[in-house]
């Protein structure tokens, strides 16, 4: 049977809209199988047992202690607005042979399932496609239409101009009315001295932000070979050369590009997190789901 989280099958399915319901409805049966059960509650406090209580919300460790039954109480989840960012720059269309769908493609994979993931659990979402500019922006909602409209513009997004991650949330900024997440999707091929405005007054808002790095394979791993023409996927221009004399130099600045990016998100109390396009999708909708729950805890 196929994997239904491999990133190669998932390319072969037609459609945002039935992709990410097929990825949701499964990882929702995987998880339903596991421990992790209650994900829209919080636990609130214990009390005593009295009967016809739930057995199954026992707390066992809490009897081994006092040899008296207690039962776990929890408390409802408000609804949390996440707001998808998701990044149309030109070298976000990039896909090398390695890989099963062009960076952009995943991150609207990845964009378009949490979204539907959200709607199943009552909260809220919009999205925002940017480049150097915002070129469309959906606000947030929780309902049906709304969803089919956010993977319609997904679906319909071409390649733009260079990323400018601050400059779309300060784009956004005035639109924000109140707390929440922010889930940025780029390759970060940006520069960090405008993203930290960007950051700054996102924290200024009181919004959470989850940075995530998507990248091709071929970007990671670099693993070219004999004389090669790099092309710049921004405007960079051409340059021909052997790789190996190049790898060094790429990884290493690479690293500090990332380093650099990682440490401005890291004052404002973000994450970023490394998305490659040949990551399995459960785990990436089990991440997202970790991060979401240690956000609610904070608030």
């Amino acid at each position: 049977m196929p994997d239904i989280f491999d990133p190669e099958v998932v390319g072969r399915v037609k459609g945002l809209a039935v992709r990410s319901l097929r990825l949701v409805e499964n990882f929702m049966v995987g998880m339903h199988k596991s421990r992790l059960r209650g994900i829209s509650t919080e636990f609130a406090q214990h009390r005593q047992y009295v009967s016809g209580d739930d057995t199954r919300r026992l707390d066992w460790k809490v009897f081994a202690k006092t040899d008296r039954f207690y039962v776990k109480e929890y408390e409802a989840e408000t609804n949390m607005a996440v707001r998808f960012m998701v990044d149309t720059s030109r070298s976000m269309f990039f896909k090398s042979d390695e890989a099963a769908m062009s960076k952009f493609e995943y991150a609207a994979t990845v964009a378009a399932t949490m979204a539907y993931l959200l709607m199943q659990q009552k909260d809220t979402f919009g999205l925002v496609l940017f480049d150097e500019k915002v070129r469309a922006a959906l606000p947030v909602k929780g309902s049906s239409g709304h969803f089919r409209n956010v993977t319609e513009a997904l679906s319909k997004a071409s390649p733009g101009g260079k990323t400018d991650i601050g400059g779309a949330l300060l784009s956004i900024a005035p639109q924000i009315k109140q707390k929440g997440l922010v889930v940025i999707l780029s390759d970060l091929v940006d520069e960090s001295e405008r993203l930290g405005s960007g950051l700054g007054q996102m924290s200024f808002l009181g919004q959470d932000v989850i940075v995530f790095h998507v990248e091709d394979p071929a970007e990671r791993d670099f693993p070219f070979s004999g004389q090669t023409i790099f092309l710049g996927l921004e405007e960079e221009g051409r340059l021909l050369c052997d790789p190996r004399d190049l790898r060094n130099a790429y990884v290493a600045e690479r690293k500090r590009h990332l380093d650099a990016i990682r440490e401005l998100a890291l004052r404002f109390g973000y994450d970023v997190e490394d998305l490659p396009t040949d990551a399995r999708l459960d785990e990436v909708l089990s991440g997202f789901l970790s991060l979401r729950l240690a956000r609610r805890r904070r608030r």
